[in-house]
């Protein structure tokens, strides 16, 4: 409960921005449990349009989301000081015109003509560096993105329409060339609806791109990434209060285990290796399977099997699931979020990726890309980086050791109906 001081941000579909505006009563519409003023009391809303009114927890906690998201694009949007036009720099009044069918202008700078939306560790930065060696293609970095708006704020045109511009800021000038640019961010995979909305809105025609791996073997080379890095879990993966408190606990009997034997902490292991060779393990003393086990104990209770119905999504509600979408399971779980995306952009903008074919076959998914983006072919002698057949697959995780058979057992049974249900919505495809 508290006091908002700027206009009210609603959780609601944009065609219910306050507490009595249209969509927010009647069968239709979601309610007064949603749809409340920003200024509100100890009494609980039971009416669209009444005053006063406390908001439940989980609006509350999206409400001051938006109200700091809002506070930094306020700062995001300022003018900067003493800050002059360079030659060639974008201008919000400029005439541009964009290459293509794929992109259109937007206050003197071309929207972007794709987005790569994911998935991690499935050949993301590999497709993006063969793309940026496209003649006819600019996409930079995603680091470029990671100071500047979030998608959340940029692309809510209707709020403040300078933010987008900031945003576009980071992608490569392509006015009035035979260029398209694109951007690559791949966790954008698990976007609201509100923001897949607002991307369809500023771009309807722009193209998503998305590569698949299967969702185990994903899980299992992120996690041992971060490990081989450094990187603690227990703060990581937006703190979600379960898997903070399972690997405590993990933490906890390791070291308890170390010290029965007499040694020192948590164990100082190297990690496993791409080929799925290793355990995972760190120097926190955590394995990837450890980790692994536990994003799924913590995951189950918050989504079920997740393909019950047409929207499934975890209860903030549940102190165990806040944040919960942020575990890279929840990110492997594609049908999942897929269905979002198609629900605003038509299937033909969607072209799946296998993360197979851009390791042994990276030619050919790049062809098929080009074509789906209307730009020229590669040429047949463009230098592409055969990967090695051994990278890391359920099989070589059980082979050597990486994965205990009950734990892959345990996953597989999981993601056995959202595979099933991928399948189901790509009639003819095979991802894996």
């Amino acid at each position: 409960m508290g006091v908002i001081d700027q206009p009210m941000r609603s959780c609601c579909p944009t065609s219910c921005r306050r507490c009595g505006g249209a969509g927010c009563g009647g069968p239709d519409g979601p309610g007064a449990a949603y749809c409340c003023p920003a200024r509100f009391s100890n009494s609980t809303c039971t009416d669209p349009t009444q005053l006063q009114c406390k908001l439940p927890t989980h609006v509350v906690g999206c409400l001051n989301k938006v109200k700091g998201t809002m506070k930094k694009a306020t700062e995001w949007s300022k003018p900067r000081e003493n800050h002059s036009a360079k030659p060639g720099e974008r201008r919000p009044h400029r005439a541009c015109s964009c290459h293509g069918s794929l992109s259109r202008p937007y206050r003197g700078q071309c929207l972007p003509s794709f987005m790569i939306i994911g998935s991690q560790k499935a050949a993301t930065s590999k497709l993006r560096w063969y793309m940026s060696r496209h003649p006819g293609v600019r996409i930079p970095k995603e680091e470029n993105f990671h100071k500047g708006p979030p998608p959340v704020a940029a692309w809510d045109t209707e709020t403040d329409p300078t933010l987008l511009t900031r945003f576009l800021d980071n992608l490569d000038d392509v006015c009035g060339t035979t260029s398209i640019s694109g951007l690559k961010m791949p966790d954008y995979i698990v976007m609201s609806n509100l923001t897949i909305a607002r991307f369809y809105s500023a771009a309807p025609t722009m193209r998503i791109v998305l590569t698949l791996r299967e969702p185990i073997a994903r899980m299992y080379s992120y996690f041992s990434m971060q490990l081989r890095l450094g990187w603690s879990p227990i703060n990581h993966m937006g703190k979600n209060p379960c898997m903070q408190r399972r690997l405590k606990e993990i933490k906890q009997q390791k070291d308890d285990a170390a010290a029965a034997r007499g040694g020192g902490g948590g164990r100082e292991l190297s990690g496993g290796g791409g080929g799925g060779g290793g355990n995972g393990s760190s120097k926190s003393g955590f394995a990837a399977e450890d980790i692994m086990r536990t994003n799924l104990q913590c995951v189950q209770p918050c989504y079920g099997s997740g393909i019950a119905r047409d929207e499934v999504w975890h209860n903030e509600d549940l102190k165990e699931c806040r944040n919960i979408y942020f575990t890279p399971l929840v990110h492997s779980m594609y049908a999942l979020h897929l269905r979002r995306w198609l629900q605003v952009f038509p299937r033909e903008s969607l072209l799946l990726l296998r993360f197979d074919d851009l390791v042994l076959r990276p030619l050919t998914a790049l062809q098929q890309l080009a074509g789906f983006l209307r730009v020229a072919s590669f040429e047949a002698d463009f230098k592409v980086e055969v990967g090695r057949a051994n990278y890391t697959t359920n099989e070589r995780l059980l082979q050597t050791g990486a994965l205990t058979a009950a734990t892959l057992s345990e996953l597989q049974a999981y993601f056995k109906p959202h595979n099933e249900a991928l399948e189901a919505m790509f009639p003819g495809s095979s991802f894996w």
